[in-house]
């Protein structure tokens, strides 16, 4: 009878240790794929000259900067070290520090970015002259920079409390130290950047309704021009896709840490197991499909995907063009020098005389 009542169980586990092979390998390949994509085009559209001069749009390219290092380094890590047990970090400390200290500095300024992207909205929508003046792109540079030196400095404990222990596993310390990291990620990356966008958007909507009433002496405040709204529609979209991302996956390392000491079965690990890669899966969503919701959401920013689109056929055109002219030609010099016996001999005397 025992045995009969553990078939089910280690089929149960069997399919549950499938699941997370199929997440860790196949999932996070198609995401590879599709931020690669993404961020490319991100990249080309947000650079063009159509965006250049916009400070909001200058925090979409620095969060799509972070995204690269969260897309070309972190995910190819994962897929090799959860999808075929293939991790450098298992025994060499310098990577081990630094593909973490990577790990949650880019991840943690890819939404902080957005925050500033946010508050730039909030400063835009406002009817002081004073707060406008914020939203520039001299401002916003600025203000990425220091952002960025602050995501670095605020994670420099990483190489210090991250370890190799005894099981070949890379983290932080036991005890307080992985308390405080787990802690440190849940704030500083899922819960204070979403709270922070939610607030600056319900205040930039209070500003555009404002801007709308007809003040005291006859005049209209100018309203946010078709730009300003994609944006903000843009921003909205992807705060929503950032709190749904990112919040599961800093539960589940605060739930971990805490039930660290506590006995469970085999079942037990590998649904743990499994809820661990599906949420850190969908947490690397945010940081590698951006692009489609920005696409979706946007019609500027299908406009200008459109523009880059029919630009690079375009010159494929006339590449192809080009080059069928060049065969052609040379089509032509080769059966002009084969129907013509005197330009033959002339060239064989040249070779001869050489």
């Amino acid at each position: 009878m025992s045995f009969v009542a553990i078939q089910p169980r280690l089929v149960s586990i069997n399919m549950l240790n499938l699941v997370s092979d199929i997440f860790s390998r196949y999932c996070l390949m198609v995401l590879l794929i599709l931020g690669t994509i993404g961020l490319t085009l991100n990249t080309l559209i947000f650079t063009r000259r159509t965006f250049r001069q916009n400070s909001c749009v200058h925090y979409f390219l620095a969060s799509t900067i972070a995204n690269y290092f969260v897309v070309f380094f972190i995910l190819p890590s994962r897929i090799l070290s959860d999808g075929y047990d293939i991790d450098p970090g298992q025994y060499n400390l310098p990577y081990c520090r630094l593909r973490f200290y990577t790990y949650f500095t880019a991840k943690s300024l890819s939404s902080w970015f957005i925050v500033l992207a946010c508050f730039d909205r909030k400063m835009s929508s406002s009817q002081s002259v004073h707060s406008r003046a914020f939203a520039r792109p001299i401002i916003s540079r600025w203000m990425i920079a220091i952002t960025t030196l602050i995501g670095l400095l605020f994670y420099a404990y990483v190489p210090v409390f991250y370890v190799i222990d005894s099981s070949h596993n890379c983290g932080a310390r036991a005890g307080f130290y992985s308390l405080f990291d787990d802690s440190v990620y849940l704030v500083g990356y899922s819960l204070a950047p979403p709270l922070l966008m939610l607030i600056f958007g319900i205040w930039t909507i209070g500003n555009t309704r404002r801007l709308r009433r007809i003040v005291p002496r006859g005049r209209r405040l100018s309203p946010l021009n078709k730009r300003d709204h994609t944006l903000m529609l843009m921003l909205f979209l992807q705060v929503t896709l950032i709190t749904i991302t990112t919040v599961p996956h800093a539960v589940q390392k605060l739930y971990s840490t805490l039930t660290l000491n506590v006995p469970k079965d085999d079942f037990t690990k590998a649904a743990e197991n499994v809820f661990i890669i599906v949420v850190r899966t969908v947490s690397f969503i945010n940081h590698s499909c951006t692009f489609y919701i920005l696409t979706l959401s946007g019609k500027m920013f299908r406009q200008e995907l459109y523009k880059i689109t029919r630009k690079f056929m375009c010159k494929l055109g006339r590449q192809a063009i080009r080059t069928d002219h060049q065969l052609r030609t040379l089509t032509q010099t080769v059966k002009f020098t084969t129907s013509n016996p005197q330009l033959q001999r002339k060239q064989q005397l040249k070779k001869r005389n050489t």
